[in-house]
């Protein structure tokens, strides 16, 4: 053999023999459907049941009285207060609102300072005027509120906050 020849048949061996060892080693020729049916999860606990003793009834004769009243169904109605009227319509058919008189004051920048201070601490408030007795009075007034409960509940906010005694009104446009 010529030595040419030779030295091509050694090289195609070495090269066969490095692509058995490097292309497993490169590619993956796993079957990719392949499933892994091995568990990483722990085994489940040993759990042994408890016995849990049963609720019995108190011994003697027990008149709930008051309360069998609170789950009687048939006897039970809505529970609205209708003398305070905390929403809905009025007698002009117009809805029911509520307004907070945080203050009055005879002289308007009292007031207008009032209504910032009020304002810059994010309620809604505005000033009317009032004439009694031929004396002119600003009063400030945060609001209109459609909940009775909603202006109670910022009164104590305000009166808290600004120490006023400010008093809920139903709100006449």
């Amino acid at each position: 053999m010529s030595n040419g020849l030779q030295q091509r048949i050694i090289g195609a061996l070495v090269l066969g023999a490095l692509g058995l060892i490097v292309l497993p080693i490169v590619f993956d020729f796993a079957d990719p459907l392949k499933i892994d049916r091995q568990s990483r999860l722990p085994a489940a606990p040993e759990i042994e049941p408890i016995e849990v003793a049963r609720a019995e009834s108190p011994e003697g004769d027990v008149k709930l009285g008051a309360i069998d009243s609170l789950f009687n169904i048939a006897e039970s109605k809505p529970s609205v207060d209708v003398s305070e009227g905390f929403y809905g319509l009025n007698a002009n058919d117009l809805p029911r609102a509520w307004v907070l008189q945080a203050g009055s004051f005879e002289a308007q920048e009292k007031a207008q300072g009032l209504m910032q201070r009020l304002r810059e601490n994010g309620f809604k408030a505005f000033v009317k005027t009032a004439v009694i007795e031929s004396t002119t009075f600003y009063r400030v007034y945060v609001g209109p509120k459609a909940d009775k409960r909603r202006a109670i509940a910022e009164k104590a906010e305000i009166d808290s906050n600004f120490a006023t005694d400010a008093i809920v009104l139903q709100y006449v446009p």
